[in-house]
Protein backbone atom coordinates (compact mmCIF):
# COMPACT_ATOMS: atom_id res chain seq x y z
CA UNK A 1 0.00 0.00 0.00
CA UNK A 2 0.58 3.93 -0.58
CA UNK A 3 0.26 6.40 2.11
CA UNK A 4 0.94 9.68 0.46
CA UNK A 5 1.14 12.65 3.47
CA UNK A 6 0.76 16.59 2.47
CA UNK A 7 3.00 17.86 4.88
CA UNK A 8 2.63 21.77 5.64
CA UNK A 9 5.47 23.87 6.99
CA UNK A 10 5.47 25.42 10.06
CA UNK A 11 5.34 29.38 10.69
CA UNK A 12 8.70 30.83 12.39
CA UNK A 13 7.34 31.80 15.93
CA UNK A 14 6.24 27.45 15.91
CA UNK A 15 9.14 26.37 14.80
CA UNK A 16 11.06 27.72 17.46
CA UNK A 17 8.38 26.45 20.27
CA UNK A 18 9.23 22.72 18.44
CA UNK A 19 13.34 23.33 18.57
CA UNK A 20 12.49 24.46 22.52
CA UNK A 21 10.40 21.29 23.14
CA UNK A 22 12.19 18.79 21.47
CA UNK A 23 15.49 20.22 23.38
CA UNK A 24 13.73 19.90 26.80
CA UNK A 25 12.59 16.64 25.82
CA UNK A 26 15.76 15.14 24.76
CA UNK A 27 17.63 16.81 28.18
CA UNK A 28 14.94 15.04 30.07
CA UNK A 29 15.21 11.81 28.70
CA UNK A 30 18.79 11.90 29.18
CA UNK A 31 18.78 12.67 32.94
CA UNK A 32 18.92 9.72 35.68
CA UNK A 33 20.16 12.09 38.11
CA UNK A 34 18.30 15.25 39.45
CA UNK A 35 18.90 18.40 37.42
CA UNK A 36 21.42 20.67 39.58
CA UNK A 37 22.64 22.75 36.61
CA UNK A 38 20.88 26.23 37.61
CA UNK A 39 19.89 25.50 41.18
CA UNK A 40 21.25 28.74 41.83
CA UNK A 41 19.09 30.78 40.31
CA UNK A 42 16.25 32.69 42.31
CA UNK A 43 12.99 30.84 42.21
CA UNK A 44 11.65 33.81 40.16
CA UNK A 45 14.26 33.26 37.82
CA UNK A 46 13.11 29.44 37.44
CA UNK A 47 10.87 27.69 34.83
CA UNK A 48 8.34 25.78 36.10
CA UNK A 49 7.28 22.43 34.68
CA UNK A 50 4.19 20.83 35.36
CA UNK A 51 2.07 17.47 34.46
CA UNK A 52 -1.31 17.08 33.65
CA UNK A 53 -3.17 13.34 33.24
CA UNK A 54 -6.62 14.74 33.40
CA UNK A 55 -7.30 16.87 30.01
CA UNK A 56 -10.80 16.18 28.79
CA UNK A 57 -11.61 14.28 25.76
CA UNK A 58 -13.93 11.73 24.14
CA UNK A 59 -13.80 9.42 21.31
CA UNK A 60 -16.01 7.23 18.77
CA UNK A 61 -14.98 4.55 15.91
CA UNK A 62 -15.42 5.63 12.72
CA UNK A 63 -14.71 3.68 9.26
CA UNK A 64 -10.50 4.27 8.16
CA UNK A 65 -10.08 5.80 5.13
CA UNK A 66 -9.44 3.39 2.00
CA UNK A 67 -5.56 3.06 1.12
CA UNK A 68 -4.26 4.15 -2.17
CA UNK A 69 -2.98 0.86 -3.95
CA UNK A 70 -1.43 2.57 -6.79
CA UNK A 71 -0.08 5.80 -7.88
CA UNK A 72 -0.71 5.86 -11.70
CA UNK A 73 -0.63 9.50 -12.09
CA UNK A 74 3.31 9.80 -11.18
CA UNK A 75 3.98 7.27 -14.43
CA UNK A 76 6.51 9.74 -16.32
CA UNK A 77 5.55 8.11 -19.86
CA UNK A 78 2.52 6.21 -21.49
CA UNK A 79 4.39 3.02 -21.19
CA UNK A 80 4.01 -0.25 -18.98
CA UNK A 81 7.72 -0.54 -18.68
CA UNK A 82 7.13 3.02 -16.32
CA UNK A 83 5.28 1.36 -14.17
CA UNK A 84 6.86 0.63 -10.87
CA UNK A 85 7.30 -2.88 -9.74
CA UNK A 86 4.35 -3.84 -7.61
CA UNK A 87 4.24 -4.34 -3.54
CA UNK A 88 3.02 -7.12 -1.84
CA UNK A 89 -0.62 -7.27 -0.53
CA UNK A 90 -3.25 -9.79 1.84
CA UNK A 91 -5.42 -12.26 0.67
CA UNK A 92 -7.92 -14.31 2.39
CA UNK A 93 -11.20 -14.03 4.19
CA UNK A 94 -11.90 -13.13 7.98
CA UNK A 95 -15.38 -14.23 9.35
CA UNK A 96 -15.79 -14.16 13.22
CA UNK A 97 -17.83 -11.76 15.83
CA UNK A 98 -15.65 -9.79 17.01
CA UNK A 99 -14.96 -7.98 13.93
CA UNK A 100 -17.26 -9.89 11.88
CA UNK A 101 -15.93 -10.37 7.84
CA UNK A 102 -13.35 -9.32 6.01
CA UNK A 103 -12.03 -9.94 2.82
CA UNK A 104 -9.40 -9.41 0.66
CA UNK A 105 -8.73 -9.80 -3.03
CA UNK A 106 -6.54 -8.63 -5.72
CA UNK A 107 -6.59 -7.69 -9.41
CA UNK A 108 -3.19 -8.98 -11.41
CA UNK A 109 -2.68 -7.27 -14.54
CA UNK A 110 0.10 -9.48 -16.75
CA UNK A 111 3.38 -7.83 -18.41
CA UNK A 112 4.83 -9.61 -21.41
CA UNK A 113 8.27 -10.45 -21.45
CA UNK A 114 10.57 -8.68 -23.82
CA UNK A 115 13.53 -10.13 -25.91
CA UNK A 116 16.96 -9.02 -26.62
CA UNK A 117 15.66 -6.15 -28.81
CA UNK A 118 13.27 -4.94 -26.20
CA UNK A 119 10.62 -6.25 -28.18
CA UNK A 120 7.56 -8.44 -26.34
CA UNK A 121 8.91 -11.97 -26.64
CA UNK A 122 6.21 -14.26 -28.85
CA UNK A 123 5.96 -17.59 -26.92
CA UNK A 124 6.60 -20.71 -29.18
CA UNK A 125 3.19 -22.18 -28.92
CA UNK A 126 1.65 -18.98 -30.80
CA UNK A 127 3.79 -19.63 -33.67
CA UNK A 128 4.41 -23.50 -34.18
CA UNK A 129 1.70 -25.84 -34.47
CA UNK A 130 3.39 -28.53 -32.68
CA UNK A 131 4.05 -26.34 -29.24
CA UNK A 132 1.26 -27.24 -26.85
CA UNK A 133 0.33 -25.34 -23.93
CA UNK A 134 -0.37 -27.46 -20.83
CA UNK A 135 -1.52 -25.19 -18.01
CA UNK A 136 -1.55 -21.47 -17.07
CA UNK A 137 -0.61 -21.09 -12.95
CA UNK A 138 -0.12 -17.77 -11.60
CA UNK A 139 2.58 -17.85 -9.16
CA UNK A 140 2.79 -15.42 -6.00
CA UNK A 141 5.88 -15.54 -3.81
CA UNK A 142 5.10 -15.42 0.13
CA UNK A 143 5.93 -12.28 2.21
CA UNK A 144 7.28 -14.63 4.90
CA UNK A 145 8.01 -11.78 6.68
CA UNK A 146 4.82 -10.71 7.37
CA UNK A 147 3.15 -14.45 6.11
CA UNK A 148 -0.20 -14.83 8.22
CA UNK A 149 -2.78 -13.36 10.30
CA UNK A 150 -4.97 -15.72 11.65
CA UNK A 151 -4.82 -19.25 12.41
CA UNK A 152 -5.83 -20.49 8.68
CA UNK A 153 -3.37 -21.82 5.62
CA UNK A 154 -6.20 -23.24 2.96
CA UNK A 155 -7.91 -20.04 0.95
CA UNK A 156 -10.85 -20.72 -0.99
CA UNK A 157 -10.64 -18.44 -4.18
CA UNK A 158 -12.85 -17.97 -7.64
CA UNK A 159 -10.61 -16.59 -10.37
CA UNK A 160 -12.23 -13.92 -12.37
CA UNK A 161 -11.64 -12.59 -15.41
CA UNK A 162 -11.40 -9.04 -16.02
CA UNK A 163 -13.14 -7.78 -18.84
CA UNK A 164 -11.36 -4.77 -19.89
CA UNK A 165 -7.97 -3.41 -19.60
CA UNK A 166 -6.97 -1.48 -16.88
CA UNK A 167 -5.63 1.97 -16.90
CA UNK A 168 -2.71 2.16 -15.54
CA UNK A 169 -1.87 6.18 -15.69
CA UNK A 170 -4.63 6.14 -13.16
CA UNK A 171 -4.63 6.08 -9.23
CA UNK A 172 -6.56 3.34 -7.34
CA UNK A 173 -7.86 2.92 -3.73
CA UNK A 174 -8.34 -0.57 -1.88
CA UNK A 175 -12.04 0.07 -2.25
CA UNK A 176 -11.96 0.12 -6.12
CA UNK A 177 -13.79 -2.24 -8.31
CA UNK A 178 -13.31 -3.29 -11.73
CA UNK A 179 -15.93 -5.34 -14.12
CA UNK A 180 -15.50 -8.81 -14.55
CA UNK A 181 -17.19 -10.94 -17.08
CA UNK A 182 -17.22 -14.95 -17.86
CA UNK A 183 -17.50 -17.91 -14.90
CA UNK A 184 -14.55 -18.88 -12.65
CA UNK A 185 -11.59 -19.80 -14.13
CA UNK A 186 -10.02 -21.85 -10.99
CA UNK A 187 -9.25 -25.77 -11.96
CA UNK A 188 -8.62 -26.10 -8.23
CA UNK A 189 -10.71 -23.95 -6.33
CA UNK A 190 -8.74 -23.08 -3.22
CA UNK A 191 -4.86 -23.07 -2.05
CA UNK A 192 -2.74 -23.87 0.81
CA UNK A 193 0.16 -21.45 2.14
CA UNK A 194 3.36 -22.62 4.22
CA UNK A 195 6.09 -20.54 4.72
CA UNK A 196 8.17 -23.33 4.27
CA UNK A 197 9.92 -23.34 0.60
CA UNK A 198 8.21 -25.67 -1.45
CA UNK A 199 8.97 -26.75 -5.18
CA UNK A 200 8.41 -23.81 -7.99
CA UNK A 201 9.49 -25.71 -10.77
CA UNK A 202 11.64 -28.66 -11.08
CA UNK A 203 14.92 -29.96 -12.98
CA UNK A 204 13.38 -30.46 -16.20
CA UNK A 205 12.70 -26.57 -16.59
CA UNK A 206 15.07 -25.26 -13.85
CA UNK A 207 18.87 -26.55 -13.09
CA UNK A 208 18.76 -27.19 -10.00
CA UNK A 209 15.18 -27.07 -8.90
CA UNK A 210 13.78 -23.79 -7.46
CA UNK A 211 12.27 -23.94 -4.03
CA UNK A 212 10.94 -20.96 -2.92
CA UNK A 213 7.62 -20.19 -0.07
CA UNK A 214 4.81 -19.58 -2.83
CA UNK A 215 1.25 -19.97 -3.41
CA UNK A 216 0.76 -21.62 -7.02
CA UNK A 217 -3.23 -21.21 -8.26
CA UNK A 218 -3.61 -22.73 -11.59
CA UNK A 219 -6.33 -21.38 -14.00
CA UNK A 220 -9.17 -23.85 -15.77
CA UNK A 221 -7.70 -25.97 -18.95
CA UNK A 222 -10.34 -23.79 -20.49
CA UNK A 223 -8.78 -21.24 -20.02
CA UNK A 224 -5.39 -22.79 -21.15
CA UNK A 225 -6.92 -23.80 -24.10
CA UNK A 226 -7.64 -20.14 -25.07
CA UNK A 227 -4.11 -19.11 -24.10
CA UNK A 228 -3.01 -21.41 -26.64
CA UNK A 229 -5.21 -20.44 -29.44
CA UNK A 230 -4.24 -17.01 -29.22
CA UNK A 231 -2.03 -16.16 -32.46
CA UNK A 232 1.03 -13.48 -32.62
CA UNK A 233 -0.89 -10.88 -33.82
CA UNK A 234 -2.00 -10.98 -29.96
CA UNK A 235 1.73 -10.85 -28.61
CA UNK A 236 2.51 -7.53 -30.73
CA UNK A 237 2.17 -5.07 -27.60
CA UNK A 238 1.10 -5.34 -23.91
CA UNK A 239 -2.15 -3.49 -25.15
CA UNK A 240 -3.11 -6.12 -27.91
CA UNK A 241 -2.37 -8.80 -25.74
CA UNK A 242 -4.85 -7.16 -22.75
CA UNK A 243 -7.77 -7.54 -25.56
CA UNK A 244 -7.29 -10.98 -25.29
CA UNK A 245 -6.85 -11.33 -21.63
CA UNK A 246 -6.83 -8.01 -19.31
CA UNK A 247 -6.15 -10.10 -16.15
CA UNK A 248 -7.89 -11.69 -13.28
CA UNK A 249 -9.30 -10.82 -10.11
CA UNK A 250 -8.67 -13.21 -7.30
CA UNK A 251 -11.18 -12.93 -4.42
CA UNK A 252 -12.10 -15.13 -1.49
CA UNK A 253 -14.44 -17.73 -2.20
CA UNK A 254 -15.12 -18.54 1.42
CA UNK A 255 -13.62 -18.30 4.65
CA UNK A 256 -9.69 -18.70 5.16
CA UNK A 257 -10.10 -17.21 8.73
CA UNK A 258 -6.80 -16.03 7.90
CA UNK A 259 -4.84 -13.23 5.37
CA UNK A 260 -1.75 -14.42 3.47
CA UNK A 261 0.35 -11.64 2.70
CA UNK A 262 1.73 -12.26 -0.74
CA UNK A 263 4.12 -10.59 -3.15
CA UNK A 264 3.67 -9.81 -6.66
CA UNK A 265 6.95 -10.16 -8.02
CA UNK A 266 10.08 -12.25 -6.40
CA UNK A 267 12.75 -10.18 -4.43
CA UNK A 268 15.03 -8.67 -6.42
CA UNK A 269 18.68 -11.22 -8.23
CA UNK A 270 16.30 -13.70 -7.68
CA UNK A 271 15.35 -16.41 -10.34
CA UNK A 272 12.56 -14.83 -11.69
CA UNK A 273 9.16 -17.32 -10.94
CA UNK A 274 6.51 -15.17 -10.06
CA UNK A 275 3.72 -13.98 -12.33
CA UNK A 276 1.52 -16.05 -14.96
CA UNK A 277 3.29 -19.11 -16.03
CA UNK A 278 1.86 -20.70 -19.00
CA UNK A 279 3.91 -24.60 -19.35
CA UNK A 280 4.00 -26.09 -22.51
CA UNK A 281 5.91 -28.60 -24.54
CA UNK A 282 7.97 -27.19 -27.08
CA UNK A 283 8.65 -27.83 -30.79
CA UNK A 284 10.96 -30.66 -29.34
CA UNK A 285 8.57 -32.16 -27.14
CA UNK A 286 10.68 -30.90 -24.10
CA UNK A 287 8.54 -29.06 -21.08
CA UNK A 288 9.03 -24.95 -20.75
CA UNK A 289 7.55 -22.18 -19.21
CA UNK A 290 6.32 -18.80 -20.82
CA UNK A 291 6.00 -16.04 -17.85
CA UNK A 292 4.37 -12.69 -17.85
CA UNK A 293 5.42 -11.06 -14.92
CA UNK A 294 2.47 -8.78 -13.20
CA UNK A 295 2.33 -5.24 -14.24
CA UNK A 296 -0.19 -4.71 -11.12
CA UNK A 297 -1.63 -6.10 -8.18
CA UNK A 298 -4.95 -4.02 -6.95
CA UNK A 299 -5.85 -5.00 -3.86
CA UNK A 300 -9.40 -5.04 -3.10
CA UNK A 301 -10.41 -4.82 0.44
CA UNK A 302 -14.00 -5.08 1.99
CA UNK A 303 -15.56 -4.89 5.58
CA UNK A 304 -18.65 -6.00 7.28
CA UNK A 305 -19.36 -5.26 10.03
CA UNK A 306 -23.17 -6.68 10.39
CA UNK A 307 -23.99 -8.79 13.75
CA UNK A 308 -20.53 -8.13 15.24
CA UNK A 309 -19.43 -7.02 18.51
CA UNK A 310 -17.84 -3.47 16.96
CA UNK A 311 -21.13 -2.72 15.12
CA UNK A 312 -22.71 -0.90 17.82
CA UNK A 313 -19.73 1.32 18.06
CA UNK A 314 -20.05 2.64 14.39
CA UNK A 315 -23.52 4.29 15.00
CA UNK A 316 -23.51 7.80 15.21
CA UNK A 317 -22.32 9.23 18.81
CA UNK A 318 -19.67 8.77 21.17
CA UNK A 319 -18.53 5.68 22.73
CA UNK A 320 -16.31 6.46 25.37
CA UNK A 321 -16.10 3.11 27.14
CA UNK A 322 -15.28 0.97 24.53
CA UNK A 323 -13.14 1.93 21.03
CA UNK A 324 -11.40 -0.19 18.11
CA UNK A 325 -9.08 -0.08 15.34
CA UNK A 326 -8.18 -2.15 12.69
CA UNK A 327 -5.97 -1.41 9.99
CA UNK A 328 -6.01 -1.89 6.13
CA UNK A 329 -8.77 0.10 5.40
CA UNK A 330 -10.84 -1.13 8.64
CA UNK A 331 -12.08 1.53 11.45
CA UNK A 332 -10.06 3.99 13.69
CA UNK A 333 -10.71 5.92 16.55
CA UNK A 334 -11.70 9.46 16.39
CA UNK A 335 -10.45 11.44 19.53
CA UNK A 336 -11.56 14.90 20.29
CA UNK A 337 -10.08 17.14 22.64
CA UNK A 338 -12.97 19.19 24.29
CA UNK A 339 -11.02 22.17 26.20
CA UNK A 340 -7.66 23.35 25.82
CA UNK A 341 -7.67 26.09 27.31
CA UNK A 342 -5.43 24.97 30.27
CA UNK A 343 -2.62 24.86 28.41
CA UNK A 344 -2.33 27.99 26.90
CA UNK A 345 0.66 29.97 27.43
CA UNK A 346 2.72 27.06 28.21
CA UNK A 347 4.93 25.09 26.03
CA UNK A 348 4.61 21.33 25.26
CA UNK A 349 7.59 19.02 26.41
CA UNK A 350 5.91 15.66 25.81
CA UNK A 351 2.10 14.70 25.00
CA UNK A 352 1.06 10.81 24.99
CA UNK A 353 -2.28 9.28 24.22
CA UNK A 354 -2.45 6.26 26.99
CA UNK A 355 -4.69 3.57 26.02
CA UNK A 356 -4.93 0.11 27.50
CA UNK A 357 -6.12 -2.65 25.21
CA UNK A 358 -9.81 -3.76 26.51
CA UNK A 359 -10.73 -6.88 27.97
CA UNK A 360 -14.07 -7.96 26.79
CA UNK A 361 -15.31 -11.24 27.77
CA UNK A 362 -15.20 -13.55 25.09
CA UNK A 363 -12.37 -11.69 23.18
CA UNK A 364 -9.28 -13.34 22.67
CA UNK A 365 -6.22 -12.19 20.73
CA UNK A 366 -4.59 -15.31 20.52
CA UNK A 367 -5.15 -16.14 16.86
CA UNK A 368 -5.44 -12.26 15.52
CA UNK A 369 -2.98 -11.00 17.51
CA UNK A 370 -2.68 -7.33 18.98
CA UNK A 371 -1.19 -4.49 16.27
CA UNK A 372 2.48 -3.74 17.14
CA UNK A 373 1.95 -0.06 16.90
CA UNK A 374 -0.85 2.12 16.55
CA UNK A 375 -0.32 6.31 15.51
CA UNK A 376 -1.74 9.02 15.32
CA UNK A 377 -2.77 10.78 12.54
CA UNK A 378 -5.51 14.21 11.85
CA UNK A 379 -7.42 15.93 9.35
CA UNK A 380 -7.18 19.89 7.97
CA UNK A 381 -10.65 20.03 7.59
CA UNK A 382 -13.84 17.50 8.15
CA UNK A 383 -13.63 16.52 5.03
CA UNK A 384 -9.95 16.01 4.50
CA UNK A 385 -7.64 13.47 3.48
CA UNK A 386 -5.47 11.93 6.67
CA UNK A 387 -2.33 13.35 7.33
CA UNK A 388 0.97 12.60 9.21
CA UNK A 389 0.91 14.59 12.40
CA UNK A 390 4.04 17.14 12.59
CA UNK A 391 5.87 14.74 15.50
CA UNK A 392 6.30 12.58 12.03
CA UNK A 393 6.91 15.15 9.96
CA UNK A 394 9.36 16.99 11.90
CA UNK A 395 11.20 13.64 12.22
CA UNK A 396 11.23 12.90 8.61
CA UNK A 397 12.46 16.33 7.43
CA UNK A 398 15.42 15.74 10.30
CA UNK A 399 15.74 12.50 7.63
CA UNK A 400 15.60 10.60 11.54
CA UNK A 401 15.80 6.71 11.20
CA UNK A 402 13.24 4.55 11.44
CA UNK A 403 14.41 3.27 14.65
CA UNK A 404 14.78 6.95 15.99
CA UNK A 405 11.11 8.25 14.17
CA UNK A 406 9.36 4.97 16.81
CA UNK A 407 10.85 6.28 19.53
CA UNK A 408 9.64 9.38 19.38
CA UNK A 409 6.69 8.80 18.11
CA UNK A 410 5.90 5.72 20.73
CA UNK A 411 2.73 4.07 19.73
CA UNK A 412 4.09 0.32 20.80
CA UNK A 413 2.40 -2.29 22.02
CA UNK A 414 3.58 -2.68 26.14
CA UNK A 415 2.89 -4.07 29.13
CA UNK A 416 3.16 -2.17 32.48
CA UNK A 417 2.02 -3.28 35.79
CA UNK A 418 0.14 -6.54 33.80
CA UNK A 419 -1.79 -3.78 31.61
CA UNK A 420 -1.31 -3.86 27.60
CA UNK A 421 -1.61 -0.43 26.60
CA UNK A 422 -0.54 2.11 23.85
CA UNK A 423 1.26 5.17 23.74
CA UNK A 424 1.02 7.27 20.71
CA UNK A 425 3.12 10.72 21.41
CA UNK A 426 1.98 13.96 19.94
CA UNK A 427 4.29 16.51 21.63
CA UNK A 428 4.43 18.78 18.34
CA UNK A 429 0.77 18.53 16.94
CA UNK A 430 -0.50 19.35 20.76
CA UNK A 431 1.37 22.69 20.64
CA UNK A 432 -0.40 23.23 17.07
CA UNK A 433 -3.67 22.78 18.71
CA UNK A 434 -3.43 24.73 21.37
CA UNK A 435 -2.17 27.72 19.35
CA UNK A 436 -4.99 27.21 16.92
CA UNK A 437 -3.21 25.87 13.92
CA UNK A 438 -4.90 22.49 13.51
CA UNK A 439 -8.26 21.31 14.28
CA UNK A 440 -8.51 19.58 18.12
CA UNK A 441 -9.29 16.48 17.00
CA UNK A 442 -7.20 13.10 15.73
CA UNK A 443 -7.42 9.87 14.76
CA UNK A 444 -6.09 6.50 15.70
CA UNK A 445 -4.82 4.15 13.44
CA UNK A 446 -3.12 1.02 12.84
CA UNK A 447 -0.39 2.62 11.16
CA UNK A 448 0.05 1.73 7.53
CA UNK A 449 3.61 2.70 7.47
CA UNK A 450 5.05 -0.26 8.97
CA UNK A 451 6.75 -2.66 6.40
CA UNK A 452 7.30 -6.10 8.71
CA UNK A 453 3.67 -6.76 10.16
CA UNK A 454 0.53 -7.41 9.17
CA UNK A 455 -1.40 -4.00 9.13
CA UNK A 456 -4.40 -5.34 9.44
CA UNK A 457 -4.25 -6.24 12.93
CA UNK A 458 -7.00 -5.08 15.44
CA UNK A 459 -7.49 -4.49 18.69
CA UNK A 460 -10.33 -3.35 21.37
CA UNK A 461 -9.37 -0.32 23.37
CA UNK A 462 -10.32 1.36 26.48
CA UNK A 463 -12.19 4.84 26.03
CA UNK A 464 -11.73 7.99 28.79
CA UNK A 465 -14.90 6.83 30.60
CA UNK A 466 -14.12 3.33 30.97
CA UNK A 467 -14.35 1.44 34.36
CA UNK A 468 -11.43 0.43 34.89
CA UNK A 469 -8.04 1.73 33.49
CA UNK A 470 -9.48 4.40 31.65
CA UNK A 471 -7.45 6.26 28.68
CA UNK A 472 -6.00 9.43 29.21
CA UNK A 473 -3.49 12.05 27.93
CA UNK A 474 -0.55 12.83 29.79
CA UNK A 475 0.99 16.10 29.09
CA UNK A 476 4.26 17.34 30.37
CA UNK A 477 4.69 21.33 29.93
CA UNK A 478 6.89 24.29 30.57
CA UNK A 479 5.28 27.80 31.94
CA UNK A 480 7.63 30.37 30.97
CA UNK A 481 5.69 33.17 32.37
Amino acid sequence: MIFRPRWPLFPRSHQMKVVFALLLFSTLLACTDPITVGSDLLDNDRASVGERTDLPFTTRVVREDSLLSYNGTSVQFDDVRAVPTPGSFTFGRIEEPTFGTIKHGVYLVPRLPLNASGLPTVPQFASLVNAKVDSVVIVLPIDTARAFYGPGRTFPYQALEISQPVDFLADYYTDHTFPTEGGNLSYDGSFTATREATQVRDTAITSPALNRAHVRVRLSDEFAARIDGLTTEAYAADSTFWESFAGVYLTPDGPSQALVTLAATESTNDTPYSGFNVFYQDSTGQPAVYRMAILLALANNAYDYSGSLVEPLLESGPDNELVAVAGQGGIMTEINLTDVSSLENRVINRAVLEIPVAEVEGVSYTDYPLPTRLELFYRASSDGPLLLIEDRVELVRTRASNTNINFFLGGKLETENGIQLYSPAFSIHMQRIIDGEVPAQLYLRVTPLETTEIRAARALLNGPAAGTNPARIRVTYTDLD
